[in-house]
Formats: structure tokens, sequence, C-alpha cells
């Protein structure tokens, strides 16, 4: 019996080891890994200076919900943001009516790359543009790019799946 439960312990760990390894593939063209779906929410890993950082965030694929965005929320938890996401590049401006929290966005090429950052105040109505066409865009809590030593230039790998919804 107890060699029956050592082999049955061994063999759920293996399986539990082998599906944390497929919550990021890798992809083809780096080591980086790719972030996948996990629970509602998706994972952009960002690489910056200081190492990979990881950031846990709600999607807005769809005209509406790009248009609600971040607004009328009070707070959101640390390592927590918004993706933005397009079928195609865009120049959208963002504003921060109705939307309570400071945040930073950071415009994101479909490479990866971050082009801009911009500091954004809570309650203003004045356009926060990025010089160049972006695909994805996050908000997060104002300062956590650069806290985490994370810059324009620097690459996230953004969830296939968030390039695949968007409409």
């Amino acid at each position: 019996m107890r060699t029956s439960l050592s082999f049955l312990l061994i063999a759920l760990g293996s399986l539990i080891m082998a599906c944390a390894d497929d919550d990021y593939a890798q992809s083809p063209a780096s080591s980086t890994p790719t972030p996948v779906a996990s629970g509602g929410f998706l994972t952009v890993l960002f690489e910056g200076a200081s190492g990979q950082k990881e950031l846990i965030v709600e999607l807005a694929d769809s005209p509406e919900e790009r248009h609600m965005g971040l607004r009328n929320r009070q707070s959101m938890d640390a390592n927590r943001g918004m993706l933005f996401a397009w079928p195609k590049d865009s120049t959208s401006a963002f504003g921060m009516p109705e939307t309570y929290i400071p945040l930073t966005i950071a415009f994101i090429q479909e490479d990866g790359t971050i082009v801009h950052l911009d500091d954004m105040e809570p309650l203003t109505t004045n356009p926060h543009r990025s010089p160049e066409p972006y695909r994805y865009a996050v908000e997060t809590n104002q300062g956590w790019f650069a806290s985490n030593g994370i810059g324009v230039g620097d690459i996230a790998a953004v969830p296939k799946d968030a390039a695949a919804e968007a409409r």
C-alpha cells in the first residue's frame, strides 16, 4: 500500500510540473515564454533591464470594452492592469474621464516592442497618444513600469489569445 501511495504522489507531482511548464508556450523565434490565458485573466511578460516582470491583465478586445477600459474603478491591485488589443494597428488616443486610478500606459507594437509610455492623471480629458501606430496598449498603476525597470524599446510578450480575439 505504501508503495502504491508513493507512486501515486510521484505521478501527481510529475503531472503538476508538466502542467506548470505548459502555462507558457516557447516561442520559436526566442527563448522568451509566450503567455497564455489563465482563469479569465491573461499574463503579459515584460523583458526589461532588470529582467522579466509579470503583469496580470484583463483583456479589452472589443470596441465596447476598449471604450469602457478602467472607468469607474476606485483602485487596482498591484501587478494588475488592462490589456487593450486591436485586430490591426491603431492610433487611437486614451483619456481618463471617469477613471479614478492614476495610470501609466504602454503602447506596444505587434512585435512586442514598447514604443511609448505615458503617465495619465485621474479624471482628465486630455488625450494620450503614441507617436507611432501600435497594436496593444497596457494600462497599470502609475509607476509600475518605472519601478520594474521597463521602458521604451523593451519587449512585451502579449498572449496569442489577445491577438486572435481582438475585434
